[in-house]
């Protein structure tokens, strides 16, 4: 089989699904969901074992976000923080009350890159993914930002 080409996935998850619960509890169960809508759209070839990396999961009062990576064998930890190493295509999984998957725009794939570079700088060096960003209940607070003018 050829090599294929990484790829990044948004996954939304929307409190009006049945995968609302788990996509906080059990991300990386709930990112294999995504796999098989990203398949049945033909967003992505079936595989029997994916290479999928969690990066980041964040939630909010009805909606949880996840980043993961696919294939993605050049990910470094220690330098996901540049642009050069968030420069990847991006396609979107929405779970609501309907279920949508489709490739995202240029200004969502840049957002979604800058996203993870920033989560990278915000958690610090030597930090690791999946990064938790909660903000039921306010800002998260970040120990050992990289910089700390990103705070600001």
């Amino acid at each position: 089989m050829a090599e294929q080409a990484p790829l990044r996935v948004l996954l939304i998850v929307s409190d009006k699904n049945t995968y609302w619960e788990q996509s906080w509890s059990a991300s990386e169960d709930t990112c294999l969901v995504a796999l098989e809508v990203l398949e049945d759209n033909n967003l992505l070839e079936p595989t029997d074992q994916p290479q999928v990396r969690l990066l980041a999961k964040q939630k909010w009062g009805i909606r949880v976000f996840l980043v993961f990576d696919i294939w993605n064998t050049c990910y470094d930890p220690a330098t996901g923080r540049l642009p050069a190493q968030n420069n990847l295509p991006v396609s979107i999984v929405r779970l609501g009350r309907k279920t949508q998957a489709y490739p995202a725009g240029p200004q969502i794939q840049n957002r979604v890159n800058k996203d993870i570079a920033q989560a990278h700088n915000l958690n610090g060096p030597g930090s690791l993914p999946p990064f938790v960003i909660d903000y039921t209940f306010g800002p998260p607070e970040y120990l050992n930002p990289r910089d700390p003018s990103l705070l600001r």
